[in-house]
């Protein structure tokens, strides 16, 4: 298991996610209130984009294809798809932060 580089801490504003490639593969990074979290930027309903949404009420992140709501920090699906009541967790990854820069744990 190895930790990569993803973003400098300042690169994501509180209340902002962005998409960033670490080892090849989209990962979503939260800021909620200068905490990060990692998570599947995908969608697990129809794949769409979550990275780079403004997060809701401080760390829920909505899909604006059919409103499944998830907790960036957790990964927890809080509503489950509008279209079809699809309702699946996003996958989380470990992150830490050293010297500013946010590292993220793949296996």
């Amino acid at each position: 298991m190895t930790f990569y580089d993803a973003a400098p801490v300042d690169w994501i504003a509180p209340g902002e996610t962005a998409t960033v490639e670490v080892d090849g593969w989209p990962v979503g990074i939260a800021n909620v209130d200068g905490q990060f979290f990692a998570f599947q930027t995908l969608c697990p309903h129809q794949g769409t984009r979550l990275g780079g949404l403004p997060l809701d009420e401080n760390c829920f992140i909505t899909c604006p294809q059919h409103g499944s709501r998830y907790d960036v920090t957790t990964g927890t699906c809080v509503r489950p798809s509008r279209e079809d009541n699809f309702n699946q967790d996003l996958i989380t990854y470990e992150l830490r932060v050293v010297d500013d820069v946010i590292q993220v744990l793949l296996d």
